[in-house]
């Protein structure tokens, strides 16, 4: 697939197929983030597929704690926060699949990386660039998927000790985010379309 072709399909699903991922498309994926800038230029990252059952059912439980809303009620009053009508309506359709979507993709990555300091050490941007790095990987890895016809999300969770031991994790790595991936079923959720032309800026910020 032609690159731009790529970017333009990349897309945020939260429903699979219950197809099977190929292996070697899955390794492709894993490949081309493997690709990715690196801060320390030793890209020192790893990747767990998850495919225990038991275990994929305790991360999902704990990626998605406090994020998934089942009751119609109580979504609709958590979609209050949210202004814009595209926004609601993703969050209308992803909040209540949160667990769901990790515990029923075909597959189920967690992305790791190592970090020179914990996170609540950080002082400056500087200090963060072990997070962008893993974040330029996890880039890639979404447009390669894109690229095989794989979709998926990343979930990032708010809390990590407890999903670090479950996946045996060590000291002075990090997991960064969770991602199912799968064959999508039909997705409806309109992307919100930006201009370049109201975001680029020439010398400094200008305001329209």
């Amino acid at each position: 697939m032609d690159f731009y072709e790529a970017i333009n399909r990349r897309k945020s699903v939260r429903e699979f197929q219950p197809r099977p991922v190929e292996k070697e498309r899955l390794l492709r994926v894993l490949e081309a983030g493997l690709k990715a800038p690196s801060n320390n230029h030793l890209r020192q990252w790893e990747f767990i597929l998850i495919e225990d059952a038991e275990r994929r059912r305790k991360v999902a439980e704990l990626v998605s704690k406090g994020k998934t809303i089942t009751n119609e009620m109580e979504l609709e009053k958590a979609l209050d926060r949210w202004s814009d009508e595209l926004q609601r309506e993703m969050y209308r359709k992803a909040l209540p699949v949160q667990e769901k979507m990790l515990v029923d993709s075909p597959e189920l990555l967690a992305v790791c990386y190592r970090l020179r300091k914990p996170l609540k050490e950080c002082e400056s941007l500087y200090d963060l660039n072990d997070l962008a790095s893993i974040w330029m990987c996890i880039e890639n890895i979404l447009l390669a998927m894109a690229a095989e016809g794989l979709y998926g999300v990343t979930s990032v969770p708010r809390e990590t000790a407890v999903l670090k031991k479950v996946l045996g994790v060590p000291d002075g790595y990090e997991v960064a985010a969770v991602i199912p991936i799968g064959y999508p079923v039909d997705y409806s959720v309109k992307q919100k379309t930006v201009s370049l032309v109201e975001k680029l800026h020439y010398d400094k910020w200008m305001s329209s």
